[in-house]
């Protein structure tokens, strides 16, 4: 009961700031002008298609995000909390969120008359491809998005042009409780910088694969996470075991977090700096 009455009065509360629905829509031609991201991935897309006057807000792990990536793009931006009340406040001409957006999030934006593009997660560099020109349409830089696709393509395209001198075999592991698999954007990343993922097991986004897994598959070099702030947990203790630092002294690789967890055209520049340490790495010299 208590939700219902919420609900009803924030739908109260934004026609009496935005009237009709129709008034708050631009017209089919105008490109929006108060874009609200409610997704981190779509805050990294939009910080690089439109500027900074046109966004009305992005959510508040931005500035970590843009941190790693291209540090000062969000400076002056509003954040927001992913609420319904900052939908209603904001008064936003376009809402980017996640394919996960909540029943409550389609309504209030219906409400305020702001059409929501949903972006789903990607898991390879076609989808990354889509996500750039769905996006793009929708905030009316669909140039800037295909110049992007071409930037990407073009680092893709050299990598591929160039193979590795031997395809190491790697897994992304700071720990065992969450490694990505087969259908991740980190396992695309791998395959494009010429390694295999010996985590990539059919169906599988991200799994368990702990230190006795890790010890019996013996992979030629650990990637992790460091491409942003880290927050201790008993993952990155794991990830810190003296075991593993005495097998892999000078074979633990860093990546790009958000990179690797958002389908970004950054991730084809995260494939190419993987490629540069791979073959940068000795050969590992055979136990007794």
């Amino acid at each position: 009961m208590r939700r219902a009455l919420r609900i009803a009065a924030l739908g109260a509360a934004a026609a009496a700031l935005l009237g009709s629905p129709a008034a708050a829509v631009s017209s089919v031609t105008a490109k929006p002008v108060r874009i609200m991201s409610m997704n981190l991935c779509t805050d990294m897309l939009v910080l690089q298609l439109v500027p900074r006057a046109r966004i009305a807000s992005v959510t508040y792990l931005a500035h970590d995000g843009a941190l790693a990536l291209f540090p000062g793009a969000d400076a002056g931006i509003a954040l927001n909390h992913g609420t319904a009340e900052e939908i209603i406040t904001q008064r936003p001409d376009l809402i980017l969120a996640g394919d996960y957006s909540t029943a409550l999030t389609r309504r209030l934006a219906k409400q305020v008359g702001a059409p929501i593009v949903e972006v789903k997660t990607a898991a390879t560099f076609d989808d990354i491809r889509q996500i750039l020109r769905q996006v793009g349409a929708a905030v009316g830089e669909p140039e800037r998005a295909e110049a992007m696709v071409r930037q990407m393509d073009a680092t893709l395209a050299s990598l591929a042009a160039h193979p590795p001198r031997r395809r190491l075999r790697v897994v992304a592991w700071s720990g065992g409780d969450s490694v990505p698999g087969r259908d991740s954007i980190s396992n695309a990343i791998i395959e494009a910088a010429g390694a295999v993922n010996v985590a990539a097991r059919p169906g599988s986004t991200y799994s368990t694969f702990d230190a006795e897994q890790l010890l019996l598959t013996q992979p030629e070099a650990l990637l992790y996470g460091g491409g942003g702030p880290v927050h201790p947990s008993l993952r990155t203790e794991d990830g810190q075991h003296r075991i593993v630092r005495r097998l892999y002294a000078g074979r633990r690789i860093a990546f790009n977090d958000v990179a690797h967890n958002c389908g970004l055209p950054q991730s084809a520049q995260s494939a190419y700096d993987l490629r540069r340490a791979f073959d940068a790495l000795p050969e590992r010299r055979q136990r007794p």
